[in-house]
């Protein structure tokens, strides 16, 4: 058996491969939003009207497809921009796609071979949570795919100072009872292990989640739900205005967080606002961070962690539909920065009662 393929990753997953954002047409505010995060057009192909974003190992995909057919089509009449596909790169996509239908994945696509100048490509897949479709790919490196041509030197390109570096995490939304559904799949098809529950109640509203990965972190996925079934909450929100399950938010790794975020701050990116009593609050929480806590409060950057370490992060607005965007750092910290959960979440609410969304 091979060193990626084994009992904890039955199907082989490596990494995210890509995400598929869908949308109407390539000039949405989407493809504006990528350049303003630092992302750089690398490959397009004008066939289906897409084009590929990367920065670091992260790829976004932006697809206008002029296929009603085609599955991001549907999707975005049904939900509206999102993310239509989640991409997984694997070492074998026959054993992949085999594995996966043996384990009771619902087949999507079979496996479909294509050979360009840059080798075979091996694509397949099943249907995820919603209408969101999990895709494996193999593919040789470092070319996209076939019928797309790499572009060279973007203008549009505007690389961060500080850049990312790949997808932490991705967070799904489901409705309530459906979260057990998920972490049952995520388990028995991919191997995932449920490593997080967590339990969060604002002052009217709260949420379930659960967290599953691969062991070697390469995939994170956290399962929300809301509490109560079909009452006003930040996820029942989402599911409301997204028509159905999706894909929350994206979480994307940082080398240092302290400069990334504030030269976001300056391209326009909103983020999460941190009232100043929160800073004041760190040192009493026992967590020993090495930044200036002036420097962080100047950035509006959340901390969380324990004596061992410390993870530090920041929320945007919502961008895409009702998606938002995470930055994070770790330092010696696997967490989701729990302990600000609640802060998030109570900041998240009385917005909703600024807006009127509840009472």
């Amino acid at each position: 058996m091979s060193n990626v393929i084994n009992e904890k990753n039955p199907l082989g997953i490596i990494a995210v491969d890509h995400l598929e954002f869908t949308c109407e047409s390539l000039e949405t505010p989407t493809k504006d939003l990528f350049f303003k995060f630092g992302f750089v057009r690398t490959y397009e192909n004008k066939g289906i009207n897409s084009e590929l974003f990367t920065q670091g190992q992260v790829r976004f995909l932006l697809v206008a497809d002029k296929d009603q057919d085609a599955h991001s089509v549907k999707y975005f009449k049904e939900h509206g921009e999102g993310v239509s596909t989640m991409s997984f790169l694997v070492e074998d996509c026959e054993h992949a796609i085999t594995e996966a239908q043996k384990r009771g994945a619902e087949l999507i696509r079979p496996l479909t071979k294509e050979t360009c100048e840059h080798g075979d490509y091996y694509t397949a897949a099943i249907k995820g949570f919603g209408d969101v479709v999990n895709e494996f790919v193999q593919r040789p490196r470092p070319h996209f795919r076939p019928g797309y041509t790499q572009l060279e030197n973007d203008p549009q390109g505007q690389p961060l100072g500080s850049r990312v570096a790949r997808i932490d995490h991705l967070t799904n939304n489901v409705p309530k009872g459906e979260m057990e559904k998920w972490v049952e799949f995520y388990k028995r098809v991919y191997g995932f292990s449920e490593t997080r529950y967590f339990d969060i109640k604002g002052e009217k509203t709260g949420l379930n989640s659960k967290v599953v990965q691969l062991e070697n972190n390469a995939v994170i996925i956290p399962i929300n739900e809301p509490e109560v079934e079909n009452g006003k909450s930040q996820i029942q929100e989402f599911l409301d205005l997204h028509k159905g399950p999706g894909v929350q938010h994206i979480a994307l790794t940082c080398g240092k967080i302290l400069d990334t975020v504030p030269e976001l701050i300056d391209r326009g990116i909103n983020f999460l606002d941190i009232p100043h009593t929160y800073y004041e609050m760190i040192p009493e929480r026992g967590i020993k961070v090495e930044e200036n806590i002036d420097d962080l409060e100047k950035a509006q950057l959340l901390v969380d962690g324990d004596a061992d370490g410390y993870l530090i992060q920041n929320f945007t607005q919502t961008y895409v539909g009702p998606l938002f965007f995470e930055f994070i750092q770790r330092k010696k910290n696997d967490g989701f920065g729990e302990g600000n959960f609640q802060a998030l979440f109570d900041s998240i609410e009385r917005d909703q009662v600024k807006r009127g969304y509840l009472e």
